[in-house]
């Protein structure tokens, strides 16, 4: 079931939420203001049900507050760096909003600061957004939308379309940031991720085209291993993050929708299966924390499975290309599913 079950006007614009809901009473709300999930209830092990998000506290304090949480991002999630690229010959200027660098989409156009229009189609709410040709510096026309589903397998399916009239960069993500137990940190959370490589970064965190094998090293999370386990090494990207804020190559077959990572947490029992059609995710442990939402968060109080394509790719022709071509249409999805472990 899905319902509009709140509305308020800020900022000369009315913001809504909808609520939805599965027949094993799983509950999702989604705010417009950028197309973000800002509570999802799923039950543990003893069937009681917890908000495994971390955020804000109401929909009100989402709107122009700093940080990411739960919101799509675009029309490139992760960064960009020296806040340029060039497509078809054309040198495109973008916004600083990272030291020098872009950082998930600028700071005007970007997708998280944009009030979706909703529309409840059968049992998916669908958000619609449209950017016009030099938002943010980016070329093209581009018309995106997310269907958001909450299934009666307990699966969050995010589904991500885009289409564009000029040839244009498109790499969508959500940016949940997920605590399962309702612990001050996830250091305990078992994680896997299904990847042996890994995108090496420099001090601002820009990958140049390079893939390092990660096995055995403390970057791996394959096989699982706690979150914890290896966050204070002395690895010098992971000293560098205070934990975790770096991008996986999956193991998969193309852009199949396949398994790519599963996150565990024995106390409440509850699991996250994650899948996904895109080639690769960011891991972010929250290194830097320190904010009050619903409760006080501080570092590694949460982390982020951000599915992608390869930061910075507009310039590492290395990197699988992240190019909407004019006439093409992106699509793309992302499922995390829930479960029980007793």
């Amino acid at each position: 079931m899905i319902e509009k079950t709140y509305s308020f006007a800020q900022n000369n614009q009315e913001y809504e939420v909808y609520t939805l809901t599965n027949v094993n009473g799983l509950k999702m709300d989604v705010l417009t203001y950028g197309a973000r999930i800002i509570n999802l209830f799923t039950p543990d092990k003893n069937g009681v049900l917890g908000d495994v998000l971390i955020g804000y506290a109401t929909p009100e304090q989402q709107c122009g507050a700093h940080g990411y949480y739960g919101a799509t991002v675009g029309r490139f999630a992760n960064r960009i760096g020296g806040a340029k690229f060039t497509l078809n010959g054309a040198e495109y200027v973008l916004e600083q909003n990272d030291g020098k660098n872009t950082l998930h989409g600028g700071n005007t156009a970007n997708f998280d600061a944009q009030n979706w229009q909703a529309e409840i189609i059968e049992n998916s709410l669908v958000l619609s957004h449209f950017s016009p040709d030099g938002a943010g510096g980016y070329p093209g026309n581009m018309t995106v939308k997310v269907t958001f589903t909450l299934t009666d397998d307990d699966e969050v399916r995010i589904d991500y379309f885009a289409t564009t009239d000029k040839d244009t960069l498109c790499n969508l993500t959500n940016h949940a940031f997920f605590n399962l137990g309702g612990q001050d940190t996830v250091l305990s959370h078992e994680l896997m991720i299904k990847a042996r490589k890994m995108t090496p970064v420099d001090d601002e965190l820009i990958p140049h085209g390079e893939v390092v094998d990660i096995d055995g090293t403390p970057y791996s999370f394959y096989p699982a291993k706690k979150v914890g386990a290896d966050i204070f090494s002395n690895a010098p990207l992971i000293k560098h993050c205070n934990g975790y804020d770096f991008n996986y190559c999956l193991e998969k077959a193309g852009n199949n929708l396949e398994h790519f990572a599963y996150l565990y947490d024995e106390q409440s029992g509850r699991k996250m299966d994650c899948y996904t059609t895109l080639p690769a995710v960011q891991l972010y442990t929250c290194g830097k924390m320190d904010f009050n939402g619903k409760k006080h968060y501080g570092v590694h109080a949460g982390l982020c499975l951000e599915t992608q394509g390869y930061p910075n790719s507009p310039n590492c022709p290395a990197y699988p290309s992240t190019v909407l071509k004019a006439g093409e249409t992106y699509r793309e999805t992302t499922i995390y599913k829930f479960s029980v472990v007793k």
